[in-house]
């Protein structure tokens, strides 16, 4: 595959997110005269942009500077310090930044019919993004953001809870045959970025799919569908596909932002659209909400996380 665009470090992507540039709307069905601009990004809200270690496309604006809503919709209010309203908020690529794999590798050209944004943020070193633990990496992230830090809790495939506390605490992840255990490995030490992104990586190691949907909880009516929620497939590949942003209609219809990063290898995590008209998905309940490339989701599969027991 053609190698992507290049990446920047996050030194050059906070000072990038500084300046906050305006940019065109991608696919929002919004005139290209009609320019969105951008409110600064804060590092100390995506703390990964503070991270000279990691690598990622440098962000130009917001995900709602980008996508204004279609006409005669509004956004949906989202409680200050939610993980709506830090969705709403994510920092996104310059348009026609394509979406890449751990490897750099281009899986989506930028001009994709299916790609609306690439949100910049860093795939990782390893093939462990993918998917619901695109879902996990945004919520944890959000956490951090917040200080809730003992609300930082996933679930591994072999069911075992692994919060945040206990790598905190100097403990390990180690396997054992199809389990995996913890073992103390380290002192305790003050928490650091550094130490999250380990720990987030060890569970995306050792989570799924299935765990995801055992530490979440169903959303059993579609018309309380709120930013943060995410569509988990129960069947196949266990696609997950996360809802980032809600507008409405004074007559209750409803459209959506949706993003994912989809698996083998790992990826981009990345806004779609249904096609290069609108970034915005319609929700028709009961009707099945068809994306590109991973299907359909049925709404039996929204399901919403909280906080951890341990975070309550």
């Amino acid at each position: 595959m053609p190698s992507a665009t290049p990446i920047v470090s996050a030194t050059a992507s906070a000072a990038v997110a500084a300046t906050s540039a305006s940019a065109e709307p991608v696919g929002s069905g919004t005139p290209a005269a009609a320019k969105a601009t951008a409110a600064p990004l804060d590092p100390k809200k995506y703390r990964w942009l503070a991270d000279t270690s990691l690598k990622f496309p440098a962000p130009v604006d917001s995900l709602e500077a980008r996508f204004p809503t279609p006409p005669g919709y509004q956004r949906v209010a989202n409680a200050p310090g939610s993980f709506g309203e830090w969705l709403r908020g994510l920092p996104v690529a310059a348009p026609d930044t394509p979406v890449v794999n751990n490897n750099g590798d281009v899986v989506f050209k930028g001009d994709d019919d299916y790609v609306a944004a690439v949100v910049a943020i860093d795939v990782g070193a390893g093939d462990l993004q993918q998917s619901s633990d695109a879902v996990i990496r945004l919520h944890a992230e959000w956490l951090w953001a917040n200080d809730k830090l003992d609300a930082i809790s996933y679930r591994s495939a072999s069911k075992l809870d692994m919060p945040w506390t206990r790598w905190q605490h100097g403990q390990r992840l180690i396997a054992s045959g199809p389990n995996v255990f913890w073992v103390v490995k380290t002192k305790p030490r003050d928490p650091s970025y550094e130490d999250f992104r380990q720990y987030i990586d060890a569970v995306m190691l050792w989570t799924s799919s299935a765990a995801l949907g055992t530490r979440a909880t169903r959303v059993e009516d579609p018309a309380t569908l709120a930013p943060g929620d995410f569509f988990l497939q129960s069947k196949g590949k266990g696609h997950a596909i996360l809802v980032l942003d809600v507008a409405e209609k004074p007559t209750g219809e409803r459209v959506a932002l949706l993003g994912r990063a989809l698996q083998n290898p790992a990826q981009s995590v990345h806004v779609i659209r249904p096609g290069k008209a609108t970034s915005w998905f319609s929700l028709r309940p009961p009707n099945a909400v068809m994306t590109p490339h991973s299907g359909e989701f049925v709404w039996g599969d929204l399901e919403r996380l909280g906080l951890s027991e341990e975070g309550k």
